[in-house]
């Protein structure tokens, strides 16, 4: 990259004026042009005009050797202002950090231009006694007289505003004019406003006033007229002319353009007369209606139609119709050559008939061009009837309106909500259920139009298939239940069928779009199924709440097997209900008589052999169920042992005695032993003890064992009974 770039080593070369001198005559197009050499044409200078009379415009030329020219063209119309006033052009190029150069090259035009501004003094005088006391000056224009002075002597310059004035003196006796003196100072020739052109049938005159200093000449051009013209000139004053052209028998059909041209050295000036058609007598032709405003019309604005017609004599009656397509309606007969009508798109075509004595002529159709907002705006679809979703659809947006419509949108509607879906008279897209409804807006310049909403057919498969319960609330079993399977389809669903859910297993229930059946709470778990041609669709479950009294009602502990007497033990009632169990309770089976034992869920208590056989309740509002009784192993060491002596009573002495013993154990006991109430001595090793009664054995007791204890019997007493021989 170069960094502080110098463009120019040595001072820069000084731009050049093309052409070096200028001499004009005002009035005439000047351009000069301001050349400057560009040492580096990414950094060309700056040219600047000291003085910017007309535009400027700028290039950069590349010359035959490669090198590179700035040009600046000035283009102006010189001007007396001009003259002899300094133009120079200057080049600035750039130094990087030094000051700018500024280089000149002057020039000083010379324009030549008519005598201006000049000054005439005049002086009025007047023969009075007493003397005047006033004067006044005029500017005398035609008929018109404008003050332009109020003292004997006034210095105007002399143009051709003012070229002809008077003085008027008064004193306390009268005013006295002076005649009107003409400043003589040469002016453009000008066509009067009091040229004009008058006639009828039999003879027709147009006279072409002018005036100018010098004099001008008078000339006429016309085409179109061949025979009986005359045309005469007639001076006026020094500088006014007449020149009067005459027609004896005027015969054309259509106008004829007469031009008067007046001219002198200092200018010209034209007028061009147009002269109606003269014809002879006969009935009307060339009728023409003409229309105001001319072209386009807005709708319901006013129109004006006028009916003319080339006629003599003049047209009497006028008759004006509407064109329907061929059929003729007479709107109006009027006297009047005007119709104001309301501009309709209905009523676009009329036509004019005139009248007069000799007989009628018809104008041509006219034809308004009426312009209205778009209107009638349709919505076509292909193909026709249902299409299946996803598949492609066209529809086209159509209306009437003028200026033919410039721009189509297309919306669908959501509901409420309106989305831009499309820019184009025609729309391709694929078929959805959620583009259904869909309609076109029509725009121009004048207005807007929208097409009626068009409901698109589309064919799907079911989809939102739900399923609503009657009652809505809880049930109970065994009440009816209405279940109602509806979907979103087209064509609508045709088949409908409900299952239940078996844990995993679906059984069919039902066919119908209506399942009615009776609530139970095997059956909680249900949808429906919903079908047509395209497919199928499913409801999600819908859970029952069927409510009924606990059943299955259950106990169940959280260790099992045995317990030992007096360890703690934890029950839990459950069941199955709904609404679910408000209560529980406890019972001990004793036979034929429950007690009840506490109220709760869970029963935490001692294990006793008391309480082995027991139940719990469980209650709703539906009712209560019973669980089974639960019979508890509790396990303890023997109690309650007792002896069993048979035969029961006194023995006689050596006579067999059996002793049993029993003892309430659990588990059962295990071994027994008998023992002498007198020191222990073991004396059995069973449940029962036989032995011959004597008289010297003492008492007796039994102990029963198992694995959590023993226990003994209370001594047991024999009754013996000495026996005695005797001889005889």
């Amino acid at each position: 990259m170069i960094n502080n770039l110098s463009l120019l080593a040595e001072a820069p070369p000084a731009p050049t004026l093309t052409p070096p001198t200028l001499s004009v005559t005002e009035g005439q197009s000047v351009s000069l042009q301001c050349s400057a050499p560009v040492p580096c044409p990414s950094v060309p200078p700056a040219l600047t005009w000291s003085s910017v009379p007309g535009p400027i415009e700028e290039t950069l030329q590349q010359q035959q050797d490669g090198t590179f020219v700035k040009v600046s063209t000035l283009t102006f119309t010189a001007a007396p202002s001009h003259h002899d006033r300094d133009i120079s052009c200057s080049a600035a190029y750039n130094r990087g950090s030094d000051s700018v150069p500024q280089v000149s090259a002057p020039l000083r035009p010379s324009v030549t231009y008519q005598p201006r501004n000049t000054a005439v003094s005049l002086r009025c005088s007047s023969d009075a006694n007493p003397a005047a006391e006033q004067y006044r000056w005029y500017k005398a224009d035609g008929g018109a007289q404008t003050l332009i002075g109020n003292s004997s002597v006034i210095d105007i310059k002399v143009s051709e505003n003012v070229s002809h004035i008077f003085c008027e003196a008064q004193n306390e006796l009268g005013i006295g004019r002076s005649v009107v003196t003409q400043l003589n100072e040469h002016s453009s020739a000008r066509i009067l406003p009091s040229s004009s052109c008058t006639g009828d049938s039999s003879q027709m005159s147009c006279v072409c006033e002018a005036e100018g200093n010098p004099s001008p000449q008078m000339h006429w051009r016309f085409s179109g007229i061949s025979t009986n013209i005359s045309i005469t000139n007639e001076a006026l004053n020094d500088m006014s002319v007449r020149s009067v052209i005459t027609v004896k028998e005027p015969q054309w059909r259509d106008p004829v353009s007469l031009v008067c041209h007046s001219s002198n050295t200092r200018g010209s000036d034209t007028q061009t007369f147009t002269v109606p058609a003269f014809q002879r007598r006969g009935p009307p032709t060339n009728t023409r209606v003409t229309v105001s405003p001319s072209g386009p019309v807005a709708e319901h604005t006013d129109v004006t139609l006028t009916c003319s017609s080339e006629a003599n004599p003049a047209v009497e009656l006028y008759s004006w119709y509407k064109d329907d397509g061929g059929a003729h309606a007479l709107i109006v007969n009027s006297s009047f050559a005007v119709l104001n009508i309301k501009a309709s798109k209905d009523t676009t075509a009329f036509f004019c008939q005139s009248q007069n004595d000799l007989g009628t002529d018809v104008s041509a159709v006219t034809r308004l061009n009426v312009q209205y907002q778009p209107q009638s705006t349709t919505v076509s679809v292909t193909p026709r009837g249902p299409v299946d979703e996803h598949s492609n659809v066209t529809v086209t947006c159509s209306s009437e309106a003028n200026p033919a419509v410039q721009h189509y949108r297309w919306y669908k509607a959501d509901g409420g909500a309106l989305s831009l879906i499309g820019n184009s008279a025609v729309l391709n897209f694929r078929a959805s259920k959620d583009s259904s409804q869909i309609f076109c807006e029509a725009l121009n310049d004048v207005g807007t139009d929208r097409s009626a909403v068009t409901q698109l057919l589309i064919n799907y498969r079911p989809r939102n298939t739900r399923v609503t319960v009657q009652p809505q609330t809880s049930v109970r079993e065994h009440s009816h239940v209405s279940l109602s399977c509806s979907s979103d389809a087209s064509p609508a669903v045709q088949h409908y069928r409900w299952y239940k859910d078996d844990g995993g297993a679906l059984t069919v229930i039902g066919n119908s779009a209506v399942l009615t059946m009776n609530a139970s709470k095997d059956t909680t778990a249900v949808f429906c199924e919903a079908q047509n041609d395209l497919g199928t669709d499913n409801s999600t479950f819908i859970q029952l709440d069927v409510q009924y009294s606990p059943r299955n009602t259950t106990i169940s502990r959280l260790s099992f097997g045995p317990v030992v007497e007096n360890d703690d033990v934890t029950l839990t009632c459950s069941s199955d209900a709904s609404p679910a169990a408000r209560l529980y309770r406890w019972y001990k089976a004793d036979a034929e008589t429950d007690t009840h034992i506490r109220d709760s869920a869970v029963l935490t208590m001692k294990a006793s052999k008391d309480t082995t056989q027991i139940f719990c309740e469980a209650l709703n509002d539906l009712g209560t169920d019973r669980s089974a009784v639960t019979h508890l192993d509790v396990r303890y060491h023997p109690r309650n042992t007792r002896v069993t002596v048979s035969p029961s009573g006194p023995v006689l002495e050596h006579h067999i005695v059996t002793l049993e013993c029993s003892s309430d154990a659990n588990p059962v006991v295990q071994r027994y032993s008998w023992h002498h109430a007198d020191g222990g001595t073991l004396i059995g090793n069973s449940a029962l003890l036989k032995m011959n009664a004597s008289k010297n054995i003492a008492d007796i007791f039994c102990r029963a064992q198992n694995d959590l204890g023993t226990d003994d019997s209370s001594n047991i007493p024999l009754d013996v009974q000495c026996t005695y021989s005797f001889s005889v």
